[in-house]
């Protein structure tokens, strides 16, 4: 009895904390949620996630149907965006680069009051002139030339890099999904073996051939069991919202 007292109490103890742990879950969850006539809005103390999700949340995050096969960086906004950096930074060098070339200006104007008339212009009023600048020791120029390069390098690297990054992740995330999935497929497997076995000890139990602890140790086994089973299911949502977020989806059903 003493030592089925203490595991009520444990159980007891876990679910106070589960408790409190929902409550701060429920507030930072509204912090998301929509004003309704400038007042905002808060879940109610019996709202609680719904447990069925196994199929709705790949058609909620839109990622059902898309194989490891199926993802290109080409289209991910952050391989966009870096591909716009270069494309600038190349610009930019292009532009130091023809600071580098000497300036040419020429001038061909001709004065006349009556443009209309042919014979108005005269040799003696024609003005033309070139001029070239070109700097002494193009200091500056080959300064700013060489900043562009290395700017250009840079953008490069992280573009290189951010390939690698996000294909890892995703790599990473697919595998991590795949070996979930066996996770919970034995897991459920497990629950059902304990569940067996406790059947069986109160059916033992009835006839006299067991104890109320050896009931309460097979009970404690189920619940610890279904316990990791919870646990389970919940890293394997969580490893499928950071693919939706890996791979930059903008669902088009929300």
């Amino acid at each position: 009895t003493v030592e089925a007292k203490i595991a009520f109490q444990n159980r007891a103890l876990s679910l106070t904390q589960a408790e409190v742990n929902l409550r701060n879950k429920a507030l930072e969850l509204s912090n998301f949620l929509w004003m309704a006539n400038d007042v905002p809005v808060e879940l109610r103390d019996g709202v609680i996630p719904d447990t069925s999700l196994q199929g709705e949340i790949d058609l909620a995050l839109e990622i059902m149907g898309r194989p490891l096969d199926s993802f290109t960086l080409e289209n991910h906004p952050k391989i966009v965006s870096l591909g716009l950096k270069i494309d600038q930074l190349t610009i930019d060098k292009r532009l130091k680069t023809n600071q580098l070339l000497p300036q040419i200006d020429l001038e061909y104007n001709f004065l006349t009051e009556t443009p209309e008339f042919l014979n108005s212009f005269e040799e003696q009023n024609y003005k033309g002139g070139l001029n070239i600048s070109l700097p002494l020791f193009l200091r500056k120029e080959r300064g700013e030339l060489r900043l562009a390069k290395y700017k250009l390098r840079d953008a490069e690297f992280e573009y290189a890099n951010a390939s690698i990054t996000i294909a890892n992740k995703v790599i990473a995330i697919y595998n991590e999904l795949d070996s979930f999935q066996e996770q919970n497929r034995l897991v459920y497997d497990i629950v059902n073996n304990y569940r067996t076995l406790l059947a069986g000890e109160e059916r033992k139990f009835s006839f006299g051939e067991s104890s109320l602890f050896l009931i309460n140790s097979r009970e404690s086994r189920l619940i610890d069991a279904r316990l990791k089973q919870n646990e389970l299911q919940n890293k394997f949502f969580k490893a499928k919202a950071k693919l939706f977020q890996s791979l930059a989806i903008n669902p088009e059903g929300i």
